[in-house]
């Protein structure tokens, strides 16, 4: 079934939404990352499920369980 203009309109809004929230996880760990320090295996997996968060198979219709938990 195809989405009427009024729903297209809300799944960007909660995709640019998810999105910024992505963003703002993914600066909390850039410190991780600096050259003097070596990430942990879970911290690197943690990163990268954030960065692969657009590929979930709920999105955008995201719930608090499909957001990766931080280590």
């Amino acid at each position: 079934m195809a989405l009427t203009r009024e729903q297209e309109k809300e799944r960007n809004t909660v995709a640019y939404v998810h999105r910024q929230t992505r963003d703002a996880l993914l600066a909390e760990t850039d410190w991780w990352a600096v050259a003097d320090r070596t990430m942990t295996q879970a911290e690197i997996d943690y990163r990268q499920a954030l960065r692969d968060i657009t590929t979930h198979e709920l999105w955008p219709d995201l719930n608090p369980d499909s957001w990766p938990t931080k280590p």
